[in-house]
């Protein structure tokens, strides 16, 4: 048997920020980081709020660590909140749902209410049950994956994008295009997560130069926003693969950007997996539905166009990471992407020396 859940509710279009209202005279915790805490995009959200009485917990930095969501998790049971709001990227959204789940064994109440409101089109946190957390000491990120991290609504406004600087839009926009990529092929799959993989994947490829080139709001964002969110209900449940095992161990100790990892890694993971006839031919597919060729290295080709044209670099030396950073951390970093929670559903299968190759691809 196999199963496909459908959760959190999805609030999008015009005035979507309304649905907190449901949240009207109770307390509320907000999540966010001091740059949101501080910009107007906070005031908005606290409009939506009547009546409530709100605290801010505006410590999340990006990646966020184990003891950082501790803390969050101390503040959250002190002020015992009836309704929690993630406001912004995959950091506070990340942070939060830990944070709501491992308050758990500091308060004995009911679940708070819980919202998801993304201010950048990357992640698609908003509707998965996963978090990634830093062990700062060790250098690791760790995916934690239960569905009780899963938020009870996600709300999506495009026009919350619209300050995003082009560099966010271009890293979080090839997570996007990544996170469709691999739920397409990963082992988990299903025909529920291919609707909605190839739903995310041809949106991204489709509006992402766009996004990234156009100011203000645009049609273009608010596409990205949509695929961000496919891309995370596809993923959900089908899993991910070789490219996040090793950009999450890669980021924790080079603290390179997520996405920009990502851009680097996707096009050598699908020419890896390519030799898996399975995931060949839904490469293929996927090309096809993009106006190329139907093959994987076509594919491949047009994801590395693409990331030119965003400006994002091609090695990880071109990201500012000396190269005697990379070949010193190559053993570490070749057995936490092993020992990732996103490796065993990669299509195909990865050894030792098949990791080590990748990331001498990257230098």
């Amino acid at each position: 048997m196999e199963r496909f859940q459908l959760k959190p509710t999805v609030y999008f279009g015009p005035d979507a920020l309304s649905a907190l209202e449901g949240l009207a005279g109770r307390r509320v915790l907000i999540v966010t980081d001091a740059f949101l805490a501080g910009s107007g995009l906070l005031d908005r959200v606290r409009a939506y709020l009547p009546g409530c009485t709100v605290e801010v917990f505006d410590r999340v930095e990006p990646d966020p660590s184990l003891a950082l969501v501790a803390q969050g998790a101390r503040c959250l049971a002190a002020f015992r909140p009836e309704g929690v709001v993630a406001f912004g990227g995959g950091s506070p959204m990340d942070c939060a749902k830990a944070m709501v789940e491992f308050s758990r064994s500091l308060w004995a109440g009911p679940r708070p209410q819980f919202y998801a409101v993304p201010t950048t089109a990357g992640t698609g946190s908003e509707v998965t049950s996963f978090a990634v957390l830093t062990d700062t000491e060790r250098g690791v990120k760790y995916p934690v994956v239960d569905d009780a991290l899963l938020p009870d609504g996600a709300i999506l406004d495009a026009s919350l994008l619209a300050g995003a600087p082009p560099a966010v839009t271009a890293d979080t926009g090839m997570d996007v295009l990544t996170h469709a990529a691999e739920a397409y092929v990963a082992k988990g799959a299903s025909p529920f997560s291919d609707a909605l993989a190839e739903k995310a994947f041809t949106l991204a490829y489709g509006n992402l130069k766009e996004a990234h080139t156009t100011p203000g709001e645009s049609r273009a964002k608010e596409r990205m926003l949509l695929a961000s969110c496919l891309a995370g209900m596809a993923f959900n449940p089908a899993g991910l693969g070789a490219s996040h095992a090793l950009a999450h161990a890669l980021g924790g100790r080079l603290h390179v950007p997520h996405g920009r990892l990502n851009a680097l890694l996707l096009p050598h993971v699908v020419r890896f997996n390519a030799a898996d006839p399975g995931a060949a031919e839904k490469y293929g597919r996927l090309a096809k539905l993009c106006g190329l060729a139907g093959n994987a290295r076509a594919l491949a080709a047009a994801v590395e166009r693409l990331r030119l044209a965003l400006k994002l670099p091609d090695k990880l030396t071109a990201c500012g990471v000396d190269l005697a950073a990379v070949e010193g951390a190559l053993e570490d970093v070749t057995a936490s992407a092993l020992a990732d929670r996103c490796a065993p559903s990669n299509p195909r299968p990865l050894a030792a020396a098949d990791v080590r190759a990748l990331l001498k691809e990257l230098v």
